[in-house]
């Protein structure tokens, strides 16, 4: 039975990623995303014009993919604390579960990206800051959280998670994601420091 159109589009980006993040976005070739991806080259230039094009939209569809995922998972009436552990946990099982997304997005946006594919990249990025920082503005209204500037701190919260995940991708064995959930889970809920007597 031929294949659908957006059945083609599922493999082209997923061939996409496999190849970009074992390659680079330089080193990878379109004829050999096209081999992965099981169509004719032609057919892959037709539906994306360039190797900026595929690369910008494996990564945004990724992305996306993600933060779907998430909102899907966190419809919840959890208590606020546990509704933040559960978006940390679910955030980093998917960066995780989609490394080839997470691997491209390190480890390219500063080698070169043409600013249009940037860009592009950026605005997806952006709508997935503005997602957290929607979460943390709840828990500092309902006082659970302190009163920082909520798009800094949630820049600092994926900051933290892409820099883990990306040390979990590249050494696997040493720290399962629980204990990277629990470590970003005590940093936003209570911090580095201890609380200490007064006098101490």
């Amino acid at each position: 039975m031929p294949k659908t159109n957006a059945e083609k589009q599922e493999n082209i980006i997923k061939a996409a990623g496999i190849v970009f993040s074992q390659k680079g976005f330089h080193q990878a070739r379109m004829d050999e995303i096209a081999e992965a991806a099981g169509v004719a080259k032609g057919t892959l230039y037709y539906n994306y014009s360039s190797k900026s094009k595929l690369f910008a939209a494996t990564v945004t569809c990724g992305l996306n993919r993600i933060m779907a995922a998430i909102e899907a998972e966190l419809a919840s009436d959890l208590p606020f604390l546990d509704h933040l552990r559960a978006i940390v946990a679910t955030i980093i099982r998917l960066y995780i579960s989609n490394k080839e997304v997470t691997r491209i997005y390190a480890n390219e946006m500063s080698s070169g990206i043409e600013d249009e594919v940037r860009s592009e990249i950026k605005a997806v990025r952006e709508q997935f800051t503005a997602f957290v920082e929607a979460q943390l503005q709840t828990g500092q209204e309902k006082g659970y959280l302190a009163p920082l500037p909520s798009h800094l701190s949630a820049v600092a919260v994926i900051g933290i998670i892409d820099a883990l995940c990306s040390h979990h991708l590249e050494h696997p064995d040493l720290h399962s994601p629980d204990e990277l959930t629990d470590t970003v889970f005590t940093i936003l809920s209570s911090g580095l420091a201890r609380n200490r007597q007064a006098g101490e």
